[in-house]
């Protein structure tokens, strides 16, 4: 069996969806002919285990422990603010500045070298045949970059999310002409890229004309449905999200609007709907009092990706909020997947156009909504149907092909083309 050398800085994240992609290709790679050795960052998180899966954790300090000493860390007193508004707009703007310039290319940078020398003494001690590294963060590519350039070994980068075309990463001018500089550097040597959606790959095409760009999409891992089951039945149809908001980038205000204008125009009772929230917290709140629905919007924060499959199993229908912006329509969100691997039905709310909308209509999965009024017609035919007891899956055959073992098969094919 060959062996490839995975950098994957995430892999262990419990509590992020970049974590499936990562531990999926790595677990299920082996059934078709490679092995991975997996490099990670020794962090609190636990080690994943998973059967033969070979996971190698090197040292690593984040910026603010290597910068931070332990008598000035915050040590739960309350202190005092002073000076005007002005001044801190100021202190904001100097420590946003101080991160442009200290945080690049990403705040995990001091983990290159501890994770280079690992990787070196793998590549010396055993043979290795090709590499593969993923991001965010760039860090892995970076190490992959050095590697590729000393030991010339068959490096494929896979990008989660662009370098520099992520609508969710704003730098300033100064910063972007550096990471574009960057990003045309790093990947001069590599020998594949692979992103996430056809449109992804378009865009990085774009950018790196002579380069062989593939697009590899995500998907469910099979065995986390194996063990998760429905345990409870809900007296009032619940709608669920799990995931970051992106500091209101994803904005749930037209599902709000829709469930309040509902409830006014009496097709749905008020006590006959629930919308739970796991993750962010940012401006639920404020929202749900907007628009009258306090008492329809339960907020519970951060959970690890275990409980988040078990509450999804709990509930009638998932929620998927993108960002109402053009750039986004590339994307398709991680927790897609999960839907069609629970087979439970989705409402998706975002740009009216793009990758993830697609994917719902290829698949037959739900709806895909962009206004207020295609989102009441979606959220009454889910009521009217949950309450008549007819509320249910609706997948086709192709739903079925966005599984984990797929996006593992289609990196193993690229990386036997790059031999």
């Amino acid at each position: 069996m060959k062996k490839v050398l995975y950098i994957a800085f995430n892999y262990n994240h419990d509590t992020g969806i970049a974590s499936k992609r990562l531990r999926g290709i790595s677990k299920y790679l082996p059934s078709f002919g490679w092995k991975p050795i997996v490099i990670v960052p020794r962090t609190s998180n636990d080690t994943v285990e998973i059967d033969g899966v070979e996971v190698v954790e090197t040292d690593y300090q984040d910026m603010i422990s290597r910068f931070m000493p332990k008598s000035n860390k915050n040590t739960g007193r309350k202190r005092e603010v002073s000076g005007s508004d002005q001044t801190n707009r100021f202190v904001s703007k100097g420590l946003s500045l101080a991160g442009e310039i200290f945080a690049y290319p990403d705040s995990m940078k001091y983990w290159k070298k501890p994770a280079f020398e690992a990787s070196c003494e793998i590549i010396e001690g055993e043979r290795i045949d090709a590499i593969m590294s993923s991001s965010s963060p760039i860090t892995s590519h970076l190490i992959a970059h050095d590697l590729k350039e000393k030991y010339g070994i068959p490096w494929v980068a896979d990008l989660r999310d662009l370098w520099n075309m992520n609508p969710y990463v704003n730098h300033n001018a100064v910063r972007r002409f550096f990471e574009k500089r960057l990003e045309m550097k790093t990947f001069s040597n590599v020998d594949a890229l692979t992103t996430t959606t056809d449109l992804a790959r378009d865009t990085l095409q774009g950018i790196h004309p002579d380069k062989r760009i593939t697009s590899v999409v995500s998907g469910f891992d099979p065995d986390d449905f194996e063990k998760t089951r429905q345990s409870e039945h809900s007296e009032k149809l619940t709608l669920m999200y799990a995931g970051s908001l992106y500091k209101g980038r994803r904005d749930p205000s037209i599902l709000f609007d829709a469930v309040h204008q509902l409830i006014e125009e009496d097709k749905i009772g008020r006590d006959n709907i629930m919308i739970d929230f796991y993750g962010d917290e940012i401006n639920l709140r404020e929202l749900s009092e907007k628009y009258g629905i306090t008492g329809n919007v339960n907020i519970h924060g951060r959970i690890t990706q275990d409980e988040v499959l078990k509450h999804q199993m709990n509930a009638d229908v998932l929620l998927l909020i993108s960002w109402m912006n053009e750039s986004e329509k590339m994307f398709i969100p991680g927790k897609v997947y999960d839907c069609i691997g629970g087979k439970k039905p989705i409402l998706s709310i975002g740009y009216p156009e793009g990758s993830l909308k697609d994917l719902i209509a290829k698949t037959n999965i739900g709806y895909h909504v962009s206004d207020v009024e295609e989102c009441k017609k979606a959220v009454y035919d889910y009521y009217t149907k949950y309450y008549k007891n007819e509320l249910k899956y609706c997948g086709n055959e192709f739903a079925g092909e966005y599984s984990l073992k797929n996006t593992a098969k289609r990196f193993a094919q690229i990386l036997e083309e790059i031999q």
